[in-house]
């Protein structure tokens, strides 16, 4: 018995004086690495190839949005937790492997489609539940994977072999971001008397058919990994504010205006007040619209500023400093289509595609501008590469484009900028070594109308942006303005964004406002107009829209915020028509509004 106390109270010693087991500060990032481990040693079909890069991405988040119209509340939601695991499976090596490629067989199956989107797993750390969920998507990754490169092989022998073949998966030195784990706390439902108020300015005018102001915010955490030794753990933090409007002239030309406020959080974004203000703006000046002339068509110098410079170089600029890379496809037609994607800059780089004083720079780490906070600065992309500050112009001079994880001829390594799906900007800027004050560039602009004996000229300040002026629900009105759209492209010629607010002015300085007009010259064509810019500056941020998953390695399950910095622009030649939408028809019995 004694002796038995004796061993008793040693184990008991022997227990006290061991280390006690430490948390984990990512369970998360625990799970993903240990199954991750499983795969690497063990994934392999007979006689196949067994996987030579895996990644694994977990987004845990929560949300909130509300939306009201007119002073109610329409929508009041907010999402519960959620965590959605992603996987990249790859087989081949970096040269050729089985991404970037689309085949048009028939579906290979429902467990080899699997891994292919993402799938839930636990939110209270269940590794038993957590590691088959993974264990499955991965298994039917590589399966997918298998075919894939088994398929582009196929295809790949009809073709000549390229003389200079471009890598399928760029090299890089791997990193490790491990940042705090983000207790959401959102804020969203705090704002409903604030967004109701500001939905009600709305009720003052019974001209305005449609308008709405929506919030939406996002936080969580982001982790990824993957089998060359990359780890991140990073927050996700969105939120927004849009308010958009419609209305009709006497002639049935449909007028919207909108604006947006971005930041990380909810707290970032201007105060109420201030919200408030810009949306009696907005309302005044869209009803004031249905009064103004409508423009004509212009093909000569025009003036741009403010918004509407920020909104047309992230619409038109910002896209040709992307490299984007076209998917390998099993079908002729689809792979002549595919041809057509390639980045129209790729084989301008060491050219003159601005005048000598401009320079181009994507800044991701610009995190003010001024006193605001700068939405599109990041730390890290979807690849798990430390984000890079890139000189795309210097001197007037293309000198790069915007880089991720899939290379491009003459581009083989990252630069820190897969993101959204694809290579995306982050803060992109344009400056001039000559600015002028606005009022020095508006004062050169009458004197170019004079020199060249124009009767009238446009400045345009403010244009509207398709990604982020589109109500969030689709009535009647913007069922038939999209149809109208997609009608309107049919012909080929590329139409650019629409003008929301624009001046007809004379030589001697007079303005008169107009309405109905849009950019219609092809989107590189201004850039290579430019003559000069203010010194003064204005950011404007977006949501990017995804990339296409098959010319990526990237696992994000979201949009990349872009933030455009830029000067006023002075354009020696650009093409402005008039809409040639067809006018609707107005409502037959008037709106409840008007008494």
């Amino acid at each position: 018995m004694r002796q038995a106390m004796r061993i008793g109270l040693l184990v008991a010693v022997c227990v006290s004086l061991a280390p006690a087991p430490q948390a984990q500060p990512y369970p998360i990032l625990q799970a993903m690495q240990e199954e991750m481990t499983r795969a690497l040693d063990q994934l392999r079909l007979p006689n196949e190839p067994a996987p030579y890069y895996i990644a694994y991405a977990v987004d845990e988040s929560s949300g909130t949005r509300v939306l009201t119209k007119l002073g109610s509340v329409v929508t009041d939601a907010s999402s519960r937790p959620s965590r959605i695991f992603r996987v990249d499976v790859r087989v081949g090596d970096y040269n050729l492997d089985s991404s970037r490629f689309i085949s048009y067989d028939r579906d290979p199956g429902v467990m080899s489609m699997y891994g292919q989107f993402g799938v839930p797993i636990p939110l209270d750390d269940n590794y038993i539940e957590m590691k088959r969920q993974m264990w499955l998507a991965t298994d039917g990754a590589y399966k997918r994977a298998v075919q894939l490169l088994a398929k582009k092989k196929a295809a790949a022998q009809g073709r000549a072999a390229d003389p200079d073949p471009i890598p399928d998966l760029s090299r890089e030195k791997p990193t490790e971001t491990l940042g705090p784990v983000v207790a959401p706390s959102l804020k969203g439902r705090a704002w409903i008397e604030d967004l109701k108020q500001m939905s009600a300015v709305f009720l003052k005018y019974p001209d305005i058919d449609s308008s709405e102001v929506d919030l939406s915010e996002s936080q969580g955490t982001h982790y990824f990994l993957n089998s060359e030794g990359f780890k991140v753990v990073q927050p996700i933090r969105t939120a927004g504010v849009r308010v958009v409007a419609d209305t009709q002239a006497a002639d049935g030309m449909v007028l919207r205006d909108f604006f947006t406020a971005y930041g990380t959080k909810l707290d970032d974004l201007p105060p109420a007040a201030e919200l408030l203000a810009r949306t009696e703006k907005l309302a005044a000046g869209l009803a004031a619209q249905r009064g103004a002339a409508t423009g004509e068509d212009f093909t000569g110098p025009v003036l741009v500023e403010g918004q509407a410079a920020s909104v047309l170089l992230g619409q038109a600029f910002v896209p040709l400093f992307v490299s984007s890379r076209a998917p390998e496809v099993d079908n002729p037609q689809a792979a002549a289509m595919a041809r057509f994607q390639a980045p129209p800059f790729l084989t301008r780089i060491g050219s003159r595609i601005l005048p000598e004083s401009f320079s181009i720079k994507d800044t991701p780490s610009l995190q003010r501008f001024g006193d605001a906070l700068v939405p599109g600065s990041y730390t890290v992309d979807d690849d798990g590469v430390p984000a890079k500050d890139v000189t795309l112009v210097q001197d007037g001079r293309l000198m790069t484009l915007l880089v991720g994880r899939t290379p491009q001829k003459g581009l083989l390594q990252s630069n820190g900028h897969g993101r959204g799906g694809g290579a995306q900007a982050g803060v992109f800027q344009m400056e001039s070594a000559r600015g002028l004050s606005a009022a020095e560039l508006k004062t050169k602009y009458l004197e170019m109308l004079k020199t060249q004996g124009r009767a009238f000229g446009y400045i345009v300040r403010a244009v509207l942006d398709p990604n982020e002026s589109r109500p969030s629900a689709v009535d009647p009105l913007d069922a038939a303005m999209a149809s109208m759209a997609m009608i309107s492209g049919q012909g080929g010629t590329r139409i650019g964004p629409p003008i929301v607010h624009a001046v007809k002015v004379l030589p001697d300085g007079t303005e008169q406002p107009v309405r109905g007009l849009t950019f219609a010259s092809g989107p590189h064509t201004p850039c290579r107009t430019i003559v000069e810019a203010s010194k003064e500056r204005t950011m404007y941020t977006y949501r990017a829209a995804p990339g296409s998953s098959a010319g990526s390695s990237s696992l994000s399950s979201g949009v990349a915020s872009v933030s455009v910095v830029a000067p006023d622009l002075l354009f020696e030649e650009i093409e402005i028509q008039r809409a040639r939408d067809a006018p609707l028809k107005p409502p037959v019995v008037p709106s409840p509004l008007k008494k």
